[in-house]
């Protein structure tokens, strides 16, 4: 066999292989023969049939399956010590006889070879963001509301939109929920019963027609409108505790209510950094992206765009929505590729920076990065490493740490330019190179994603899709 590879672009190889005539024939009698051995034709015995025959009834197809195999097996012989990315496309092959020789030439995609320059003394904006007053009480009025109790309502009154309206619900003379609670902010389960409820008094009943939505706990009536007659029992508010020195040490702030909101202003201030810092990342790398031309292979872009849309998923899934469920509209899908396409740029950037430069991710650091993940999740840093083991994502995730520190090793030697201003969430495609591991060993566990600190910072492009 012979082989030639060729460059035709900065991603792309060819690879022609060529196999000799003997070899091709051999391997034409043998499939033959094969045939010979399984079919059954009137008039001939199983493994008798003449070659002649097989040939005018299989031979066309036959030759095609060698071709296929020869071109299979040939290819990973040949590109064995070719890291090439995607799938492998034939770009020609000949026809496939006994007589002759059999070529044929297959494109690959090839990560470029990048050279960096002039990658540190960078000027790079630093957004300094300062905590509000207004911030602070609207994470004090947040705190108060998850210490919020439900009480029942013992005052004459008529329910009122944000009450949680104990009732029972018939369809026709069918009671279908007897003691359903309904949400009259907007109730899922049952869409429609809380207009019915709003306006009604205790033992008050009305009647309408109710559109039950798809998490309806009757299966029966999941996507159908139906009369529906509801009757209210009970109702229930939810208090929100007035802010005092012992509602403060309730909450878990020694000190009362100045020591509550220092402690939420240094939350948010620190909050702000990360946020400031991510997004000077960005910033730092659009610069050198700037003075680098990289030709990114196709194949990579949709990598880091499944990464991305993965990460959507798991960003849906923990705000309660069904991620089968997400849609996205043309302009959505051109807006994500960008940010895969700078994703993919980014990460050969730094790939390259990391070896200039030496720096390695050790096996400590994998560890360190386990327990990491293990704590903030609340698991053992054994049942983390099973994760990534079984998803073969380690490699992953050593190439993720690896952009990272990086990343923060430019960070250090950039120049630092600070502005007084306000600090958007960074954008998605500099930071979902972060993202996969972790959201690989989520999904392993099979638990509800946890907010990330850097990963998830991807605002932008995880603000919820339209479903369309």
């Amino acid at each position: 066999m012979s082989v030639q590879v060729d460059q035709v672009s900065t991603t792309q190889k060819r690879i022609a292989i060529t196999v000799p005539q003997a070899e091709v024939k051999k391997k034409v009698d043998d499939a033959f023969k094969r045939y010979a051995g399984k079919i059954n034709l009137p008039g001939f015995r199983r493994g008798h049939i003449p070659r002649n025959i097989i040939e005018a009834k299989f031979g066309k197809q036959i030759r095609a399956e060698v071709a296929s195999d020869l071109m299979n097996f040939k290819f990973r012989e040949a590109a064995v010590d070719v890291e090439y990315l995607g799938q492998p496309e034939v770009e020609t092959a000949l026809d496939l006889v006994d007589s002759a020789d059999f070529s044929f030439a297959i494109k690959i995609q090839v990560k470029p070879s990048v050279q960096v320059a002039d990658y540190t003394g960078i000027k790079v904006d630093f957004p300094l963001a300062a905590v509000s007053d207004e911030q602070v009480e609207a994470q004090v009025r947040a705190r108060l509301g998850g210490a919020a109790k439900l009480a029942a309502v013992e005052e004459d009154r008529a329910v009122e939109v944000g009450d949680l309206v104990l009732t029972e619900i018939t369809v026709g003379d069918t009671v279908v929920e007897s003691g359903t609670m309904v949400n009259t902010a907007g109730d899922r389960y049952y869409p429609g019963v809380d207009a019915l409820v709003v306006g009604l008094k205790k033992g008050g009943t009305a009647t309408g027609t109710v559109a039950f939505g798809a998490a309806a706990p009757a299966q029966a009536l999941r996507g159908q409108s139906h009369e529906t007659t509801v009757t209210v029992h009970g109702i229930q508010v939810s208090r929100v505790p007035e802010l005092s020195d012992a509602v403060a040490a309730e909450l878990g702030y020694e000190g009362g209510v100045d020591a509550m909101r220092a402690a939420l202003r240094m939350q948010e201030e620190s909050t702000a950094n990360e946020a400031a810092r991510n997004q000077a990342r960005v910033n730092l790398l659009q610069v050198l992206l700037g003075r680098h031309v990289i030709d990114v292979p196709p194949a990579m872009v949709d990598s880091h765009l499944q990464l991305l849309l993965e990460e959507l998923r798991i960003q849906a899934a923990y705000r309660g929505r069904d991620p089968r469920n997400l849609r996205y509209s043309e302009a959505q899908m051109a807006d994500l590729r960008e940010r895969a396409a700078f994703a993919a740029r980014s990460s050969m950037l730094l790939d390259a920076v990391a070896k200039a430069e030496g720096i390695v991710i050790t096996d400590d650091d994998l560890e360190a990065k386990y327990q990491e993940i293990a704590d903030m999740r609340g698991q053992r840093k054994e049942a983390i490493k099973g994760y990534f083991a079984k998803d073969n994502a380690v490699e992953e995730l050593r190439k993720r740490l690896s952009e990272e520190r990086t990343l923060d090793w430019l960070l250090e030697r950039a120049e630092l330019v600070t502005t007084e201003s306000k600090v958007d969430e960074p954008a998605a495609e500099s930071l979902t190179v972060q993202v996969a591991p972790e959201a690989a060993s989520e999904a392993a566990a099979d638990e509800p994603a946890p907010k990330k600190k850097k990963a998830t910072k991807a605002k932008k492009a995880a603000e919820e899709p339209a479903a369309e």
